[in-house]
């Protein structure tokens, strides 16, 4: 049989596809195929040029699709014919900076059960509470430039031992090319910091962890993207503490069980609530409790927050940890950013703590946990942070130049790139200096990850709002850039829309609390004859007033007396 004629293809991969061990992936298939060429990272995507037949590279596109790691997502393969080449092998090239065009950047992925297994086998990362690999380990949060390369990456400061380097240098290895690559022997290192002493020794720092945590201690512990405060979840004593620290009398707390098994014994876990749980991304999830824990962690709520372990170390203290739940809530001071910094954590936390455990990488991009839930089986991101960050949302639409500025509440921004919609990480309510300034750094960072440049800022209507402000600055300095405001329950409709991909006119319900409406007064539960681009305002509730303004809405008795003086004038005085 004759043997088919050989050409030479260059394939282009866009998507997700720096930083989930592509490369080595697509060195494996071709491999498997006896195909020759070379693959290269590019600010881009992934570029592979290989030869073959038609029926080999075939066969080998089909691999690239079906078999992509874990952490993956290709949004689009293009493959074109150019002229011949000669290979005397398949080879991993150096990564290329050549365009302006992105590629996505990896968020966050929880540790790899390989990893785990490695933890207790492997002799260099034994006990090793920063394992990672291709598969697995931060990502965006330790990543300062394109293309995702070490001296791109806070683990710059970390020079590998020669066993990590033949690690990182074999392609055949699972961490060839995994840019935090490190061990017992050349790694960041952890230490605990307790009263009266400290330690850098792994062994002392999980004995006694567990025995502060095992109490009624109130720890600071550095995880992915920001600090944790951590506490016994059955110490009422140490929920006590956390909560008067964080001066938050009623607002739930999340929870880290040790295992899914455990989680099941408090909560209602369906098959789309496990398999989110058991996600890379290891989101914190609300669930339907089946009973109470400790007071003052959920009181009075049906559901509760709860996450399992995503960074090595947690798999390491649950291990020898009698509690089977801590939790775990944002390391911060209330409406300010979660902190990153092992400085300004001692500075802002040691009269209250009684330990830091701590890190010495550090963090460049901040990010909290998410927070989904399921409704209707449908998997849903309520806060888009760790796991999801920085990946974009793909709108079919022309988005290029936008910047939406958003709101205050839970506060983010959004850039367009094509026709995704780059969203930023949780930023916390934007009502304080802090939480701009976090604001300010995550949109430069965005602009130079992602070579954005703005042509059209979007902000809400309300002038005050910081978001707005900041809207406003943009322009000044900039003032080629154009400008619209847009209605705050409006923008909800027209997101809704978006999502779920419908065009023309809709009947839209947005019941948000407070937005500036266009007649100026505050508007909160509104039915609306909508579009993208305009609106038209059909049923609401009644006007009343707001005693107090903003307070009305943290403090709602001032609302009932506002109803009462409405519904019964003087006479409210009688009932």
């Amino acid at each position: 049989m004759n043997k088919q004629p050989s050409f030479t293809c260059r394939i282009g991969i866009r998507g997700l596809v720096q930083g989930v061990g592509f490369r080595p992936f697509v060195f494996r298939i071709a491999s498997d195929h006896g195909l020759k060429g070379w693959v290269e990272n590019r600010n881009d995507g992934v570029v592979i040029e290989v030869n073959g037949s038609e029926e080999e590279l075939l066969r080998f596109r089909e691999g690239l699709l079906e078999h992509a790691p874990l952490a993956a997502s290709i949004e689009s393969l293009e493959v074109q014919k150019v002229a011949y080449r000669s290979f005397r092998s398949f080879e991993i090239r150096e990564s290329q900076d050549i365009s302006g065009s992105i590629t996505e950047i990896s968020p966050d992925i929880a540790v790899c059960n390989d990893c785990l297994n490695d933890l207790k086998y492997q002799p260099h990362r034994l006990g090793y509470p920063l394992i990672n690999c291709t598969h697995c380990g931060p990502r965006f949060s330790i990543i300062r430039d394109l293309p995702y390369d070490r001296p791109n990456t806070t683990m710059d400061a970390f020079g590998m031992c020669p066993v990590c380097r033949s690690e990182y240098t074999d392609v055949l290895d699972r961490r060839f090319h995994a840019q935090p690559v490190a061990c017992n022997n050349c790694g960041p290192v952890y230490r605990l910091e307790y009263p009266g002493g400290a330690t850098e020794d792994p062994r002392e720092i999980l004995d006694r962890s567990c025995e502060l945590l095992s109490g009624d201690a109130l720890l600071a512990l550095k995880g992915t993207g920001g600090f944790h405060l951590v506490c016994n979840a059955f110490s009422e004593e140490g929920v006590s503490k956390l909560r008067r620290l964080k001066k938050r009398d009623g607002k739930p707390l999340a929870l880290m069980f040790r295992s899914l098994e455990e989680a099941r014994n408090y909560l209602v876990i369906g098959e789309a609530e496990e398999a989110l749980l058991c996600s890379w991304r290891r989101p914190i999830v609300l669930l339907r409790k089946k009973r109470d824990l400790t007071p003052g962690i959920a009181d009075g709520l049906a559901s509760l927050g709860v996450m399992l372990p995503y960074m090595p170390f947690h798999h390491l203290l649950f291990e020898q940890l009698d509690p089977a739940a801590l939790v775990m809530t944002s390391g911060n001071f209330s409406d300010e950013p979660i902190l990153i910094s092992n400085e300004e954590a001692r500075e802002q936390f040691s009269a209250f703590l009684d330990g830091f455990i701590t890190y010495n990488r550090e963090i460049f991009n901040r990010v909290d946990d998410s927070v989904t839930a399921v409704i209707r089986e449908n998997p849903m991101v309520l806060r888009r942070a760790r796991g999801y960050a920085p990946s974009p949302i793909r709108t079919g639409k022309d988005m290029e130049g936008i910047l939406g500025t958003g709101a205050e509440l839970t506060g983010s921004f959004c850039m367009g790139r094509g026709h995704l919609a780059l969203m930023s990480p949780y930023t916390g309510d934007l009502k304080n200096l802090e939480t701009l300034e976090f604001y300010r750094e995550t949109y430069e960072r965005y602009c130079r990850l992602f070579r954005f440049t703005p042509g059209l800022v979007v902000s809400d209507l309300h002038p005050d709002y910081l978001s707005t402000r900041f809207a406003r600055e943009l322009v000044e300095e900039n003032p080629d850039i154009a400008h619209i405001s847009v209605q705050h329950h409006h923008a909800h409709i027209a997101s809704g829309m978006l999502e779920s991909n419908l065009e023309g006119e809709v009947l839209g319900f947005s019941f948000d609390g407070t937005g500036l409406g266009t007649d100026g007064h505050m508007w909160g539960a509104e039915v609306m004859r909508a579009s993208y681009a305009d609106f038209e305002r059909l049923y609401h509730f009644e006007y009343m007033p707001l005693p107090g303004g903003d307070r009305a809405s943290t403090e709602p008795w001032r609302m009932g007396i506002s109803y009462l003086d409405h519904c019964f004038g003087e006479g409210m005085h009688e009932l």
